[in-house]
């Protein structure tokens, strides 16, 4: 077959075998909550397809990249709470609480951009806020950390809904950094105001319960 040939190939997605394994981690997961990621349009599944049948298997958190997927997303599931993972996008921030979307903060600066928003709003729509531990791709690094710590009145007029991090290597047995991870995290919850917490990936289920939080 050549690049430009069209392809035959066909993907089936079992939607009872997908309602399965989400209520399988879901379990695993309790008394912790357990969100449903659907970025990627469902990592290529179709999200339109397999967000409903998430939904219906018990899933009421969810989680996309962007605020245009989380918007689509919302046309959807008009009563599940949504979290967009690549952060608040330039001066949007009245699409997300109109459409009752939760940011997720990576940096201090969202974080100011979101509370100045809230304040002047008079409200505290619901944000996340990101802490890296070891992924190094998204969230506030240990110098951004330290100035939050140190000054926590930053998260001032914010509804935080949770503290979160990414496992990056949870599906890799005895990797050293997963434990390390956990304990750089349960450090830095310990020297901000008190929340909920989220840290296990699907793999990080896996780990045992204390890898759930909330």
């Amino acid at each position: 077959m050549t690049a430009d040939s069209p392809s035959d190939a066909v993907l089936t997605v079992d939607l009872d075998a997908l309602a399965d394994n989400y209520r399988l981690l879901a379990a695993k997961a309790a008394p912790a909550e357990c969100a449903a990621v659907v970025k990627a349009d469902g990592y290529g599944l179709g999200a339109a397809t397999v967000a409903p049948a998430l939904a219906a298997a018990g899933a009421t958190s969810f989680f996309v990249a962007q605020l245009g997927e989380a918007i689509a997303l919302r046309a959807l599931l008009p009563a599940v709470d949504i979290g967009v993972l690549n952060g608040l996008a330039p001066d949007r921030e009245t699409d997300y609480a109109t459409q009752r979307l939760a940011p997720v903060l990576n940096t201090l600066g969202e974080v100011a951009d979101w509370a100045a928003f809230c304040r002047a709003r008079g409200q505290a729509p619901a944000a996340y806020l990101h802490i890296d531990t070891g992924m190094n791709r998204l969230g506030l690094g240990p110098d951004e950390l330290a100035t939050l710590a140190g000054e926590p009145d930053r998260l001032s007029g914010i509804g935080l809904h949770a503290y979160m991090s990414h496992l990056a290597c949870a599906d890799q047995a005895g990797a050293a950094l997963t434990a390390r991870q956990l304990a750089d995290f349960q450090t830095a919850l310990a020297r901000l105001p008190r929340g909920r917490a989220s840290l296990a990936n699907s793999s990080g289920i896996f780990r045992g319960a204390a890898y759930h939080l909330d």
